[in-house]
């Protein structure tokens, strides 16, 4: 991304006044590094007096915020919508805003906690530039008192989550889950010591016990450079009961699991789990309003499933009665961040720090090209995309790369690009992650146990096609007990199982993650070093006006199609 740099380094003085300011919290990371505890530890609240008593506690919930810490704009789908964000409503989003919702909140209830379902990190280019400083920073400010650490955490590998947190973070990392193990790998003994399975907060004497499960689907996408983190992931059968009868024997008044695991993940463990009595989540970017409430198939005892949502749109309020350790009843609220709440002062002073450096450092408003109509991500038949064959297209074609086939996984495509103006920050918005591509050979066997695998990982999602290709084609079959590809073509010849094929991918499957194991195993890799993002911003530039239906370009053309 040179070609978009600033001439001169005079945008770094701004990082070098922020460190300065902020050097106490590098002592914390130099703290753990040396040994020390600097945990924040269980608080240790009197006996509540509140026998017989209905008391209220107020959670407030965020998840999935993906570095949208700046405003941006959408267009908001029929279920946004109908949860409250008007399509003319934006911007939408924003850290200063959430600030703002969150500290009026807090002065409208009594006791309350602020929790976080993970993956604050990777979704926009503050992520890119900053590595995670920015969101650690910010969620301090807005008071949030503990996150999940989820799986995005690690995207720029687990030394740089332990530098981060460790620098900027005055808030509790949970994760009953993941042990780190790994004795060869400094960073990740100190996430040990930095991330703790649960605690308990006393909120005027009463206690709430809060325990974090991370993500378990994408722990194959954990990677520090090339190396696995050496994490070892506990079922939620070894974690809850007891991590909820440790909080209890502590004095816990209710137990809250704290969650990455995605929504259907929850119920389950809600139907499961008698001595849970809320479940706060996210992974799966939903907004649920009102919230699942679940009845645990032992106790009969009615457990909420709240989910809040995702990329910053929402706040989540839930007011919970207790009495004697019993929570009586929910209510809950959803708050939409959109363009009519007002910024927080002390929120947005920290944001333009990191929004001037871009501004010198990036032109985020650079057009790149014009969409005449919404660029979709996602295909509306559950096959190819016109995002996805645009990029899956400029992959395979681009000068240095040249294969016959492409191949890209569908969740590396993070969001439509709305129609209008193609800028720069469209583009990090929509391709968030620093992929590169890389080519391989494969046998005709080979690329039939891909597409075999496309299948099957499509048809565990309603059949909503987990990649995007170039240069195939073929019927993606969604039988539950047989999920298979059919009628595969080969850039219009039908697939040759002993014939030899070259795929364009992206390193991240190409290294096995989302669990393309055909893939990792192949032995011809090269990583080309050419970014995905810079290819399809180039294809951008080529073509300037989108879609081009006369040319096939940008355009849905049935290469992948469902068959249920």
């Amino acid at each position: 991304m040179a070609l978009f740099r600033a001439a001169g380094s005079s945008a770094r003085e701004v990082t070098i006044t922020r460190q300065r300011s902020h050097a106490r919290h590098m002592l914390c990371l130099n703290a753990l590094l040396a040994g020390c505890s600097a945990i924040p530890q269980a608080k240790q609240g009197d006996v509540p007096a509140t026998p017989g008593m209905d008391v209220r506690v107020t959670l407030l919930h965020t998840s999935d915020i993906h570095s949208r810490l700046q405003p941006y704009q959408f267009d908001p789908s029929f279920t946004d919508n109908g949860l409250g964000l008007a399509d003319d409503a934006g911007p939408f989003g924003g850290m200063d805003k959430i600030g703002h919702i969150l500290k009026r909140e807090r002065a409208r209830a009594g006791r309350v906690l602020h929790l976080d379902s993970g993956d604050c990190f990777q979704g926009a280019i503050i992520f890119n530039e900053f590595d995670g400083e920015a969101e650690m920073r910010l969620m301090t400010e807005v008071g949030l008192n503990a996150a999940v650490v989820a799986n995005h955490e690690f995207d720029k590998g687990a030394r740089n989550l332990a530098t981060q947190y460790g620098a900027w973070g005055g808030f509790d990392l949970l994760a009953g889950n993941y042990i780190f193990e790994d004795a060869n790998a400094p960073w990740a003994n100190d996430l040990g010591r930095m991330i703790i399975p649960s605690n308990i907060y006393d909120l005027d004497g009463i206690r709430v016990g809060v325990i974090g499960l991370g993500n378990i689907s994408s722990l194959n996408s954990i990677y520090d450079e090339s190396n696995s983190m050496g994490i070892t992931v506990l079922e939620p059968a070894e974690v809850i009961p007891a991590e909820a009868a440790k909080l209890r024997s502590q004095g816990a008044d209710i137990i809250v699991v704290l969650s990455h695991m995605g929504l259907d993940d929850d119920r389950e463990q809600a139907l499961e789990f008698d001595d849970v009595d809320i479940f706060l989540g996210g992974h799966h970017h939903v907004a649920i309003d009102p919230p699942l409430v679940v009845e645990n198939a032992h106790t009969g005892k009615r457990i909420p499933v709240v989910h809040s949502g995702a990329f910053a749109k929402f706040v989540g309020r839930v007011d919970l009665v207790i009495r004697d350790g019993e929570l009586l009843s929910h209510d809950y609220t959803l708050f939409p961040v959109d363009g009519s709440v007002p910024s927080d002062a002390e929120v947005i002073d920290i944001l333009e720090e990191y929004t001037e450096e871009l501004d010198a450092t990036f032109n985020t408003d650079q057009v790149l090209g014009y969409a005449e109509e919404k660029l979709t991500r996602y295909g509306s038949t559950g096959g190819d995309s016109m995002l996805g064959n645009l990029a899956a297209e400029a992959m395979r074609f681009y000068p240095g790369v040249e294969t016959e086939i492409a191949l890209t996984n569908t969740l590396g495509i993070r969001a439509d690009i709305p129609a209008g103006d193609i800028t720069l920050d469209d583009l990090y918005n929509s391709m968030p992650f620093d992929n590169s591509i890389t080519t391989m050979f494969l046998s005709g066997r080979e690329v039939q146990e891909l597409l075999d695998y496309v299948s099957d990982r499509s048809t565990e999602r309603g059949c909503s096609s987990q990649a995007q290709v170039a240069g195939m084609q073929f019927d993606m079959v969604c039988e539950a007990d047989n999920p298979r590809a059919e009628n595969i073509l080969i850039n219009g010849i039908p697939l040759d199982e002993d014939g030899t094929y070259e795929l364009a991918t992206n390193d991240y499957i190409a290294h096995g993650g989302s669990g393309f194991e055909v893939l990792e195993r192949n032995t011809t890799q090269v990583d080309t070093g050419i970014s995905i993002r810079d290819v399809v911003l180039a294809a951008f530039i080529q073509y300037q006006t989108l879609p081009r239906p006369d040319e096939g370009v940008c355009v849905e053309d049935g290469r992948i199609n469902p068959v249920f």
